[in-house]
């Protein structure tokens, strides 16, 4: 929208003050050069944009506090807490009625969920439920012509662990022992004890390099509703890195997969990077401002954030805006005293803005009569 009618910016209406000295040069000499391409001679008048009327395209999304996620998404099909998963450590009873006393065996679930139970062999019982295991092994013994009525019962000892990483921007960093049926990007991010305000919204999962199978995946899509095992299977391959959106994570029952962890994974929470914004021009502090990072900043805040305006009739604001994909930057009109009225005028600050408050001829001669009436109180009258 072209702002037809109105002041275009001159060396008269736009004021740059002097840069403070902490501030990188670079950002000097770019200021340099964007009011030089305004005043230069020949040149046709310059797009400028109202705030109140400023297109979607040029208006930057509003700050997400990550905190605010909805990170039970993030869980994946979680196998039931009574089902055999590779690496549980059992103890295998037979009562075959010769004996007077029961045999218990340890055994240990390996990767493609089998167990070796002396004297009957090799059993699968992985991804079964405990009834069912047992079962199997009597299914076995029979067969195999070892037992011809033994009952078997079967207890869990140990549950496979995995250790997992979490590093970033989370509470508390650390080294974690998940049981593998429950290791998914959100109990890690639980045992961390939660995310920072600065935390990225992006997250990244780093494969091991070691090659683990992961819990089975069950088809289930519900908690801890009955599913059947479906694969042992890796979602990726060892070394690979997967990044996760928590904006938007959970919305395809595809990527739940990615949301499993293998034992050795590295859950990295990047902290999130912000350009700071510049206000300069008619406030009592310009400079340099960080940017906040769980919140929105508006056209008001970044002028509190100087301090305030530094003259009582300082009412026009200009901001300059590089836009992604653009080669030039975008100018914006703004004014103080309506964006206190109106929510339209006051808009959203992005980060990497430059805003500037402009001198005027009515704050200029506003701070001439000022410096008049302060030089005319402090000299002595004879």
């Amino acid at each position: 929208m072209r702002d037809d009618g109105n002041q275009q910016p001159t060396a008269a209406t736009l004021s740059i003050s002097p840069v403070p000295k902490d501030r990188p040069r670079y950002i000097e000499g770019s200021l340099l050069v964007f009011v030089l391409g305004l005043l230069c001679a020949g040149c046709a008048s310059r797009m400028v944009y109202k705030a109140r009327a400023l297109p979607v395209e040029l208006q930057p999304p509003p700050v997400t506090d990550i905190r605010d996620v909805a990170l039970p998404q993030l869980a994946s099909v979680q196998a039931p807490s009574d089902v055999i998963m590779p690496g549980d450590l059992l103890e295998v009873s037979v009562l075959t009625g010769l004996d007077i006393k029961d045999t218990a065996i340890s055994c240990r679930v390996d990767d493609e969920g089998n167990i070796q139970v002396p004297p009957i062999g090799k059993v699968m019982v992985g991804g079964m439920r405990f009834p069912d295991a047992e079962r199997a092994i009597v299914q076995a013994a029979i067969e195999r012509d070892v037992y011809r009525r033994p009952t078997v019962t079967i207890k869990r000892v140990q549950s496979r662990t995995y250790r997992i990483t979490v590093a970033g921007a989370v509470a508390k960093p650390g080294v974690y022992d998940i049981p593998a049926a429950q290791a998914d990007l959100l109990t890690a991010l639980v045992q961390a004890e939660g995310l920072k305000p600065d935390a990225d919204p992006v997250v990244e999962i780093r494969r091991s390099g070691s090659s683990s199978p992961l819990a089975p995946a069950f088809d289930s899509k519900v908690g801890n509703a009955p599913g059947q095992l479906t694969s042992f299977t890796e979602a990726t391959a060892p070394g690979e890195s997967i990044k996760v959106d928590l904006r938007s994570a959970g919305q395809d029952d595809q990527s739940l997969q990615e949301y499993r962890l293998q034992d050795g994974d590295v859950v990295f929470v990047p902290p999130r990077k912000l350009d700071p914004i510049y206000v300069d021009g008619l406030v009592n502090k310009p400079g340099m401002y960080d940017f906040p990072a769980a919140q929105d900043l508006r056209l008001l805040d970044a002028i509190a954030l100087a301090g305030g305006c530094s003259n009582p009739l300082a009412d026009k604001v200009w901001i300059v805006r590089q836009i992604r994909g653009r080669s030039e930057p975008v100018l914006i009109r703004a004014n103080l005293r309506t964006a206190a009225k109106n929510p339209a005028e006051n808009l959203r600050i992005a980060p990497g803005d430059v805003i500037t408050v402009e001198e005027t001829f009515g704050t200029f001669v506003y701070n001439l009569l000022k410096g008049f009436v302060h030089v005319g109180g402090t000299v002595p009258l004879n």
